[in-house]
């Protein structure tokens, strides 16, 4: 809830001028949002460990592997894809990226504590 807010409230400013940025810095960042980004981590380990529970040992490498590999490609992707369009993001554009964003992590927090409530009770 409190990311979800936090990007909700967020100001949208485009930055000054456009440096580019080489194919291997691109990459090293996507992989930083990937892998040390607090809520993937979290999200990872929690989707990764229930599906994991759900295949034989002979099929968790291959899982993992799809997994990790699907991340990184995505990721690349998007990132190639926001560089080629980033003229057209003005702040009016990443500010209701922000609004749609927070609004949907807000409500997954707030089905989370829903749940989390009815099972207490």
């Amino acid at each position: 809830l409190y990311i979800g807010a936090g990007l909700i409230r967020a100001k949208a400013e485009t930055q000054g001028e456009y440096r580019p940025m080489t194919i291997r810095k691109t990459i090293s960042e996507a992989g930083i949002v990937t892998w040390i980004n607090p809520q993937a981590i979290l999200d990872g380990t929690m989707l990764l460990g229930s599906f994991q529970v759900t295949l034989s040992a002979s099929q968790q490498t291959p899982f993992l592997s799809g997994v990790l590999l699907a991340s990184c490609v995505w990721f690349i992707f998007l990132s190639g894809l926001v560089s080629l369009f980033r003229s057209r993001f003005s702040p009016r554009i990443l500010r209701a990226i922000n609004i749609i964003c927070g609004s949907v992590i807000c409500f997954y927090g707030l089905k989370l504590l829903f749940d989390f409530a009815s099972r207490l009770s």
